[in-house]
Order: C-alpha cells, then structure tokens, then sequence
C-alpha cells in the first residue's frame, strides 16, 4: 500500500547529505516508489524546501526565534536555553526532555508541509504567538526523527535537494530505466519540475493512485 506517512521522508532527507550521488538516488528510488502518488508534489516541495514566497524566512533570526519558541513549549526548557542547544547543534538534548508525544495518528506528508508553511508565512492575520502555538502542535504530533527534519529545515540546517537528483531518482523510479526517463527530461524541465514529475508519474500509471 502506498504512503502518505511523513515518517518515511524524514527517514531519507535527514541522512541524505551523508550519502554520495548514487547511493543518495537510490534511496530517493526507494522513497519515491513508496510513496502516494497523490502526495508527490508535496514531497518534492519539501526536498525543494520549497514554501513559495515564505521560503525567504527560512533560516532568519525571525524563525529561529519561532522555532525555538515552540521547542520551549513542549518541554520544561526555558526558550534560551533551548535556542543554545539548538545552535550548538544539540537538538536531541532538548528532544529528550519533551513532557509528552501525541503519536495517536501518524503525521501525513501533507500535514507536515502545511504546518511548515504556516510558520514561515510572513503575510496574513497570523502573529507569532499563533505561529508558535501551532508549530509546537506539529512538534508534539511528530516523531523525534521527524522534528529534526522539520526544525533543520525550517532553520536553515538542512540543505534543499538538487533538482538534477531529483530528476534521476523520478527517471529510474517511474520510468523503465534511468537512462529512458531522463531522455525525455530537457532543461525546460527544470522551470516546473512538479509538472515534470507528475507527467513521469502519469505515464507509468500511478496518477490518482491512494
């Protein structure tokens, strides 16, 4: 059965800047051929990190005040002293000390990308005291694996997914060999990649698969 689990994309993205070129495809591969095909695009946005126009608040003092915020609020850690571990790149000390996780439902590809965009969004009614609050809703939702992934990125820690990889791990997975997929791939192709990528998915059969 295909995946809408956000459990799955934090499992890759927060190991694969660790991995060289073929080995970082090959569990994108794996990644993409698991997952809903009705969650795609909202998976290579966040692999893009890709947020729209909120996307310039990504890694600002600003947001990193959010964030640390929103950590300080489901633990017993003053809002400092998490923002001192945070930098100090010592995320798991702080994930330690949380007071409670509410795994009751899984958190969806599509919920996390959400709730990431309503912390960066820099327009609207929002203020920060309700972007703080619903992101230490989200936190509390996910995974220890999971948060990392949602506070590297919204950080600026994690570093967005090349598009040239992206487009190989689609080839291989939704076409009938790498090499097939990307001869039909050309640099026009980059300008829209979500349009690409769910043309790929079209042509091997998975569209309104889920």
């Amino acid at each position: 059965m295909e995946s809408k689990r956000f459990q799955n994309v934090a499992e890759v993205l927060n190991r694969l800047n660790e991995l060289n070129e073929e080995n970082a495809i090959r569990v994108m591969v794996a990644l993409f051929k698991k997952v809903d095909a009705n969650c795609l695009e909202t998976l290579l946005r966040i692999m893009r990190m890709d947020f729209g126009e909120a996307s310039r608040l990504i890694g600002t003092h600003l947001l990193k005040r959010i964030v640390s915020e929103a950590l300080a609020r489901i633990t017993p850690l003053k809002q400092d002293m998490v923002e001192r571990l945070v930098r100090s790149g010592r995320l798991d000390d702080v994930l330690k000390r949380r007071s409670s996780i509410l795994l009751e439902k899984e958190l969806s590809i599509e919920q996390a990308y959400l709730g990431m965009l309503e912390a960066c969004e820099i327009s609207g009614k929002s203020s920060i005291a309700s972007k703080v609050k619903s992101l230490a809703g989200l936190l509390n939702k996910a995974s220890d694996e999971e948060v990392v992934l949602i506070i590297n990125m919204l950080t600026g820690r994690q570093k967005p997914v090349d598009d040239r990889l992206i487009l190989k791990a689609l080839s291989e997975a939704f076409c009938s060999s790498a090499a097939t997929g990307m001869g039909i791939i050309n640099e026009q192709d980059f300008q829209d990649i979500y349009k690409v990528a769910m043309q790929v998915v079209k042509n091997a059969g998975r569209a309104g698969a889920g």
